[in-house]
């Protein structure tokens, strides 16, 4: 794999599901606040990637991020790695499985399925099962191509729909912060828009394992910079969004209640497709690592053909995450909480505060072969830099997910089922 491949592997990880939300994000945050804080928080997420990237260059046979964290702490940090980015695996795949669903109701209604989008993740279910048996990034280099024009179309869609049709609720964005005239209301949204910054560029969740792909793992620091550009891109173009329809707009962009988000209409037909291939893809790539994990574990002596046979195999080893994806996405009563939490509990974690505190530990207490060393000033303020804004991206996120929860207006709706099979609703 080339080092744009890579770059373009590590911002389609998670893209799809983060451009949609950009605009709210730069509604709630402000555009020069917005801009600001996803200039911070993305430097920091590339600041953390490196520090991973060099323990990844001292122990180059570590193909996990659990490897690194075992190479520097031992057991206890094999087990705290591989807790914090496999566990966020687990609980985004059924948010990736109900944005599928989603998109492909946004596309066309069904003929019986009315409104019920667990209907439509049903039929998306078994595609993203066999994306799943792709194994490898490397496998999966031509379907980030195509979740990168996917996410393109997505943003060229939102922009033009924003100057096709007009938001008849349009309140003026501010340059700093939101014009909600709640003090809490006001902190919480700006606390919205700091958590979708910390999940919208995540690329210390692929560094180890990415890297061990490139024929020269030193040149993913390129990888590093074009995949934080393209999403300082996408934020810009949140700008432009809610230059045109003002501050509040919907979490994901498409409930925002304009009329360009009306069933059959040929932008919101090419926005739900685009976001259909896109999410296909980050399910596929949340799925690579998981799934081998699994088969290590479970069997760790599988040939890794493409006979009939290991084929078969392989999928066993990915079925039981699968079932439970698809189980959380359909009995989840709210995903749009399940993704809050699941940022605050493992994202910021993954991206800055772990790879700062092994970093921080291997150069004071030193790492199995490698004895310590003093810390360059860079490096302190490196190390302190990444730790501060991930302890900071911390906080932000569980006032965010708290909050939503808290305040009226911001909770989402809580439903498991539909109707004819409605199991729980409040």
């Amino acid at each position: 794999m080339g080092w744009i491949h890579a770059g373009i592997t590590i911002f389609c990880f998670a893209a799809p599901s983060a451009v949609m939300a950009m605009p709210f994000a730069i509604g709630n945050a402000g555009f020069l606040g917005g801009m600001i804080l996803c200039l911070i928080v993305t430097g920091a997420s590339i600041l953390g990637a490196k520090l991973l990237l060099r323990l990844k260059l001292l122990y180059p046979d570590c193909k996990t991020f659990g490897d690194i964290g075992f190479q520097v702490l031992g057991t206890p940090g094999k087990i705290w790695g591989n807790l914090i980015q496999l566990g966020n695996f687990c609980l985004f795949m059924p948010c990736a499985l109900r944005f599928c669903g989603l998109a492909l109701k946004g596309i066309g209604n069904f003929p019986g399925f009315d409104e019920c989008v667990d209907y439509y993740v049903f039929v998306v279910a078994f595609v993203c099962l066999v994306t799943t048996q792709v194994r490898s990034f490397k496998n999966a280099q031509c379907f980030t191509v195509l979740s990168l024009a996917c996410v393109i179309g997505m943003v060229l869609s939102m922009v033009y729909a924003s100057f096709r049709y007009e938001n008849p609720h349009k309140i003026p964005a501010m340059w700093f912060g939101n014009p909600e005239p709640e003090e809490g209301l006001r902190l919480i949204r700006l606390a919205g828009g700091c958590s979708i910054a910390a999940w919208a560029f995540i690329p210390g969740f692929l560094t180890v394992e990415l890297s061990s792909c490139l024929a020269e793992p030193s040149e993913f620091n390129k990888s590093l910079l074009l995949a934080g550009a393209l999403n300082v891109l996408g934020f810009c173009a949140g700008c432009v969004v809610i230059a045109r329809w003002g501050y509040k707009v919907g979490e994901v962009i498409a409930v925002t209640p304009v009329m360009a988000w009306t069933p059959g209409l040929a932008v919101n037909s090419v926005f739900n497709a685009c976001q259909l291939g896109g999410n296909f893809v980050s399910y596929m790539l949340d799925s690579v690592p998981l799934g081998r994990f699994c088969q290590r574990a479970w069997a760790p002596d599988f040939k890794d053909t493409w006979s009939a046979g290991d084929i078969g195999r392989y999928l066993t080893y990915t079925l039981p995450v699968f079932a439970f994806a698809l189980t959380l996405s359909v009995f989840t009563p709210s995903i749009n909480v399940l993704l809050d939490f699941t940022t605050a509990l493992t994202t910021p974690w993954v991206s800055h505060v772990y790879p700062a505190v092994i970093y921080w530990r291997l150069k004071t207490r030193g790492g199995i072969n490698v004895p310590p060393q003093p810390m360059t000033i860079k490096e302190k303020l490196i190390v302190s830099y990444v730790f501060l804004v991930g302890c900071l991206a911390v906080f932000a996120c569980f006032v965010k997910a708290i909050g939503f929860l808290v305040f009226e207006e911001l909770r989402p709706k809580f439903q498991v089922g539909c109707d004819g099979w409605l199991l729980w609703k409040p």
